[in-house]
């Protein structure tokens, strides 16, 4: 039922595409390139996207704002992931992107009036063009998309090889003529933020290697089964390989509980904490091992390597970016064995 749902859905999204497309206009007229930041004071970027998507366009606004410190980046997200942006010293302003009073976040936008605005993502997004174009900026720049080509002044082809989607966020920058480029993605911390992350690694003596474990996914059959995850667990805590600590996601501390209070070697379950914080303390540790999810990405942002076991998706688009890390292929298949896993944490470890 749910795939006809997201069927209907999309189809209904196409017909207010369309309906958009009409009362627009005509086609933008195209920018030069490279682009005369000179001129250019107010920039706008949108990615109202997952916590990974979010995590990995943090390049765009440093590399900016290294490049041009004259201008005022202002970026439009969903409001569950804002929070990741918090505290980041290249950003000016966060728009909430809700989709419920989307003419709030148009109104702000418009009301910014923005020299430039840039639509990060490669697969065509009606959501997010909907919104750049609504922003009402001078110019607009995004990937080349049958859908909405007619609406961006700047536009990059989508052929091309395939590569992580930091790159993909960062081409755009490239051919506008953006000079320094960053590539590794970063999160900002605060005092507070600090202090509650400190307290919670004090409360643990840490006498070994900490890896910190999330079972979960957001879609089930993405992710490797929890009997397997237990057999990792058991013997790395067994053989006095590491310490583990579990993840707790919303929603998932009653049958972590519930697992945990079978296991002979009981790993430590984490208080909830917000995505920032976890970021944090994903710093303190020395490993992460996950199913593909977004979380992994903020283990790259704070440079500390992760396992990640792929059930699905583009690994070379949307692999971990520390230089240690591992990926473990799984997609189609179910063969991945604990064994293979513990191997492989014991191997990182060393490094």
């Amino acid at each position: 039922m749910k795939p006809f749902l997201r069927s209907i859905e999309y189809q209904i999204k196409l017909i207010i595409w369309h309906l958009f497309r009409i009362f627009s206009g005509g086609n933008a007229p195209p920018a030069s390139v490279p682009v005369d930041f000179s001129k250019i004071s107010n920039v706008l970027v949108v990615r109202p996207d997952r916590l990974g998507d979010v995590v990995l366009s943090t390049p765009v606004y440093e590399s900016l704002k290294r490049s041009f410190p004259h201008l005022k980046i202002t970026v439009m997200v969903n409001p569950i992931q804002a929070g990741i942006l918090e505290d980041n010293p290249n950003l000016h302003k966060i728009i909430l992107m809700r989709r419920r009073r989307f003419w709030r976040a148009i109104r702000q936008s418009r009301k910014e009036k923005f020299d430039l605005a840039i639509t990060l993502n490669k697969k065509f997004s009606a959501t997010a063009t909907f919104f750049t174009l609504c922003a009402g900026a001078t110019i607009n720049a995004g990937y080349r998309h049958s859908q909405s080509s007619w609406g961006y002044n700047i536009q990059l082809p989508v052929e091309g090889p395939p590569c992580h989607e930091i790159e993909n966020n960062l081409a755009l920058l490239k051919h506008m003529g953006v000079p320094q480029i960053v590539g590794q993605p970063r999160i900002y911390f605060n005092d507070r933020e600090k202090q509650k992350i400190a307290d919670i690694i004090n409360s643990n003596k840490k006498t070994r290697p900490l890896i910190l474990v999330k079972t979960g996914t957001r879609i089930p059959e993405w992710g490797w089964q929890w009997e397997k995850f237990q057999i990792v667990i058991e013997h790395i805590l067994k053989n006095n390989i590491a310490d583990i600590w579990l993840i707790n996601g919303p929603g998932e501390e009653a049958e972590l509980e519930s697992h945990i209070s079978k296991m002979e070697f009981k790993p430590r379950l984490l208080p909830l904490v917000k995505v920032k914080e976890l970021a944090l303390l994903m710093q303190q540790c020395d490993l992460l091992f996950c199913n593909h999810t977004g979380i992994m990405h903020l283990a790259s942002a704070v440079e500390k390597p992760a396992c990640v076991i792929f059930k699905h998706g583009e690994i070379q688009r949307w692999g971990p970016r520390h230089p240690t890390s591992v990926v473990l292929d799984d997609r189609h298949q179910d063969t991945l064995t604990p064994e293979t896993v513990i191997n492989t944490l014991k191997d990182i470890l060393k490094d």
